[in-house]
C-alpha cells in the first residue's frame, strides 16, 4: 500500500503541474523561479519512480490471481506515469518565454597571415546566426558576416554582409519548402564546411573563395528533403529557383566572370538548379549539382547562358587499424558560359574582346586525427593536406591557371574550437606565386 499512496501523491503533483494547461490565454506566464521549482519537483518525482522500478523487478510470470499489492502498482503504471510527467515537463518548459524558440549561434575567427607579395596582417571576424522557430513547422534564419579591414589608402572600415535571410516550412518528414536569401546547395562546401571551426584549413579552396567560380548565396525559393532508399541508405535532394548569377560586362579586370551576389536580378531570366546526394552508408556521401541560368544583363545585346556543374564526395570514419578518424573530401566545379564579345565598340577602353568561357577547378582534402591514442594531447591533434586548383581562360581578363598545396596541423581545444597552423605552396602560370603562412583560431558559437 505504501507504493499505492506514493503513486497517488505523484499523480497529485503531476496534476498540479498541468493544472494551468486549460486556463484562459490571459493567465500570466510562468516565471523563471517558478519554472525552476517545477523542474526540481519533476526531477524528484523521476528519481522516486526510478527507485520504485529498481525495488520492484519484473516477474518472469504473471500471477494467475493478482494480489492486492500487484493490483496497486505495476511496471506499466510506472511507465505511463513517467510518460505523463515528461509530457507535463515539456509543457512547463515551453511556457517559459524565449526558452527554446530563439537560438543565437554562429562562428568567429581571429588569425594571422603572412603571404608573399602582400603585407602580413592580423585579421578578425564574426558571423552570428539567428534561428527563430515560432511553430513546430516554421523556421526563420538569418546570418551575416562582420569583418574589419584597412584599404591601401589607410582607411579602416567594418564590413557587414548579409549572407542568409530565409524562411522554411516543414511540409512533412521528407519535404521542406522556403524562400529568401539562402546558401544554394551547389556542392557541399558553402553549406557544410566553410565555418572556421569546421573548415580544417584557415582559407577557402580557390573555387569557393571570393574570386571563385561556384555559386554561394542567392535569392529565390527552394525545396529540399531526404528519403530512405535501402535499409541503411538515404537519398537527399535540393531544388531551387533564384535570380541566378549576373555576367560582368563592364569591368576590364573581370569581364566574362559571374557575380553570384545577385540580390536584385538584372534580367528576366532566372536560374534553376539543384543537387542530388546519396549516402550508401552514414560515413559516406556523394553528390551531383547543376545550375542553368541566363546571365547577361538587360541591354547587353544577346543572351549569355551559363551551365554550372559540380560533383562532390565526403567520407568521415573512425578506423581502428589506423587508430583514429580519417576524413576525405573532394569537390570539382565546371562552369560553361556562352561565348560573347565584351566592349564591342571599344567605349569602355578594353575591347572588343571575345572568348569562350569554360572554367573548372576543385580540391581534394585528407585529414587524420588519432582519436584512439592513449595520449590526450595527441588525440586533440589533426593533420591536414589539401590540393586545390582553378583554371580561368588565359585569354579572359584575369585569366590564370593556379594550383596550391596546403599542409596544416590543427589542435582541437573543444569540439567547436580549433587552433590551426598551415603553410600553403602556390603555383601560378602567369602571375607571381604567393606562398603563405597562416595561424587561425576558429570557434563555433
Amino acid at each position: 500500500m505504501r507504493h499505492a499512496v506514493l503513486i497517488l501523491s505523484i499523480v497529485f503533483l503531476a496534476r498540479s503541474l498541468a493544472g494551468g494547461q486549460d486556463a484562459p490565454a490571459t493567465q500570466p506566464t510562468v516565471s523563471r523561479q517558478e519554472y525552476e521549482q517545477l523542474l526540481r519537483r519533476q526531477e524528484r518525482m523521476q528519481q522516486e519512480i526510478d527507485r520504485l522500478k529498481a525495488e520492484r523487478p519484473e516477474p518472469t510470470t504473471r500471477p494467475a490471481t493478482p494480489t492486492p499489492e500487484s493490483e496497486a502498482v505495476t511496471h506499466q503504471d510506472l511507465d505511463d506515469l513517467e510518460k505523463e510527467i515528461s509530457r507535463i515537463g515539456d509543457q512547463v518548459h515551453s511556457a517559459l518565454p524565449g526558452s527554446e524558440h530563439l537560438v543565437i549561434a554562429g562562428d568567429a575567427a581571429i588569425g594571422f597571415v603572412n603571404q608573399q607579395k602582400t603585407n602580413s596582417t592580423f585579421f578578425a571576424g564574426v558571423s552570428p546566426l539567428f534561428l527563430w522557430e515560432p511553430t513546430d513547422r516554421l523556421l526563420f534564419e538569418t546570418a551575416f558576416d562582420v569583418n574589419i579591414s584597412t584599404d591601401t589608402d589607410n582607411n579602416s572600415s567594418t564590413s557587414f554582409d548579409l549572407t542568409i535571410a530565409d524562411a522554411s516550412f516543414v511540409v512533412n518528414d521528407w519535404l521542406i519548402v522556403g524562400g529568401g536569401l539562402f546558401v544554394v546547395p551547389f556542392g557541399q562546401y558553402h553549406n557544410h564546411f566553410d565555418p572556421p571551426w569546421i573548415n580544417k584549413l584557415p582559407d577557402d579552396p580557390l573555387v569557393f573563395s571570393d574570386g571563385g567560380i561556384a555559386s554561394s548565396s542567392e535569392v529565390g525559393i527552394f525545396a529540399r528533403g531526404a528519403v530512405g532508399v535501402f535499409e541503411s541508405s538515404k537519398l537527399t535532394y535540393d531544388l531551387y529557383l533564384t535570380n541566378g548569377p549576373n555576367l560582368i560586362v563592364k569591368d576590364p579586370a573581370a569581364a566574362g566572370s559571374l557575380n553570384f551576389q545577385d540580390f536584385t536580378d538584372l534580367n528576366n531570366g532566372k536560374a534553376v538548379g539543384g543537387r542530388i546526394g546519396f549516402l550508401p552508408m552514414p560515413s559516406l556521401e556523394v553528390g551531383y549539382s547543376a545550375q542553368f541560368a541566363q546571365t547577361a544583363p538587360s541591354g547587353f545585346g544577346r543572351n549569355v547562358d551559363a551551365f554550372l556543374q559540380a560533383v562532390d564526395a565526403n567520407f568521415v570514419r573512425e578506423i581502428r587499424p589506423i587508430g583514429g578518424v580519417l576524413t576525405l573530401r573532394a569537390e570539382w566545379v565546371f562552369t560553361d558560359v556562352s561565348r560573347a564579345t565584351y566592349d564591342p565598340n571599344g567605349k569602355l577602353g578594353f575591347g572588343p574582346i571575345s572568348f569562350g568561357n569554360y572554367r573548372h577547378g576543385g580540391y581534394f582534402l585528407a585529414a587524420y586525427r588519432p582519436t584512439l591514442s592513449s595520449n590526450a594531447y595527441l588525440r586533440n591533434l589533426e593533420f591536414v593536406v589539401r590540393y586545390d586548383m582553378q583554371h580561368v581562360p588565359l585569354a579572359a581578363p584575369g585569366g590564370e591557371h593556379e594550383q596550391r598545396w596546403a599542409l596544416g596541423v590543427d589542435y582541437w581545444v573543444t569540439p567547436s574550437a580549433v587552433l590551426k597552423l598551415a603553410y600553403e605552396i602556390d603555383d601560378k602560370k602567369l602571375g607571381p606565386d604567393q606562398n603563405a603562412f597562416f595561424v587561425q583560431f576558429g570557434i563555433g558559437l
